[in-house]
């Protein structure tokens, strides 16, 4: 009797690289790309690791050290270009490395372009990629729901006299994934990157880019600081309705199927980051027939 042997995932050690930090290929005070690829004799030799995670190297303000996007297919001048990430993979495929990127589909930067057309009017064509809502009757956010960071996760925009929806911080606005248009160029974004021979994402936030689609109010939190460490006031809140709609499922299913057709030359993989202590709920990213993401984060054991 023989038996399939594991997937590389399963089996090997994944070296998290924070490009800003980890080397610096042109003396300018700042790690880069040009550095990891300098490196990949050490990775790959003598610490024996078997796959990088890139953390993110997109153009960006930098808000959030990265995690604030402003252009999905492209590379911060600051960590190099594509040309350099394409000889990264390269490199690093010659040496039996596997490369895994992080993405962020939650939430651009509020200098993406998207954003800068969402913003500009209200029937600008893409001013639906965006969760936009009418203030409450007093004025106030259109819900009670709260940023991870502190504070509302809305924020008044003047100029249109809508508030719109901030998971983070109020200059990463939150992509509004029920617009079909936002999903297809999304989905563009992961082919992108595919087709530059990536072997896979690390999904930041996986869980919360489908929320309730009533928008209602958050319950209280009977249970704070049980699971895990308080995270201050937005632990006053039981988060039923501004992440982990039952509809992200789906999108988890269509992204294994664009996996499982760019596996048919090598596997490729994608862990999402799923901060959930719900394990039933946790375990369904899984899929129901291990058809969504390979692997969630399972945050109790780090």
């Amino acid at each position: 009797m023989t038996t399939d042997p594991l997937p590389w995932w399963q089996t090997g050690v994944i070296y998290q690289i924070y490009p800003r930090s980890f080397k610096d290929s042109n003396g300018d005070g700042i790690g880069d790309l040009g550095g990891v690829l300098e490196k990949l004799d050490y990775l790959s030799d003598t610490l024996g690791v078997d796959a990088i995670w890139l953390s993110p190297f997109y153009p960006s303000p930098m808000a959030d050290f990265g995690y604030d996007v402003a252009d999905y297919t492209d590379v911060d001048p600051i960590f190099g270009d594509l040309a350099t990430f394409d000889a990264l993979v390269a490199e690093a495929h010659r040496r039996g490395l596997r490369v895994i990127i992080d993405i962020v589909p939650n939430h651009t930067s509020d200098r993406h372009p998207w954003f800068i057309a969402s913003r500009s009017s209200r029937d600008n064509p893409k001013r639906d990629w965006y969760v936009w809502r009418d203030p409450a009757p007093d004025g106030g956010p259109p819900n009670n729901w709260l940023s991870v960071f502190g504070g509302p996760a809305w924020e008044y925009d003047e100029t249109t006299g809508q508030y719109y929806l901030h998971s983070f911080l109020k200059e990463q606005p939150d992509l509004n994934w029920r617009n079909p248009e936002v999903r297809r160029a999304m989905f563009d974004v992961f082919r992108f990157w595919l087709e530059r021979g990536v072997d896979g994402f690390r999904i930041d936030v996986a869980h919360y880019i489908m929320k309730d689609p009533l928008f209602r109010d958050n319950p209280p939190n009977p249970h704070r600081g049980d699971y895990h460490k308080d995270m201050g006031e937005y632990d006053t809140q039981l988060h039923l309705y501004d992440k982990g709609h039952e509809d992200v499922h789906e999108v988890f299913r269509e992204l294994r199927r664009l996996l499982d057709d760019y596996s048919r030359d090598r596997p490729r993989f994608a862990v999402g980051e799923i901060h959930i202590f719900d394990w039933n709920a946790w375990v369904r990213y899984y899929g129901d027939n291990l058809d969504e993401l390979h692997m969630p984060f399972n945050f109790a054991l780090l």
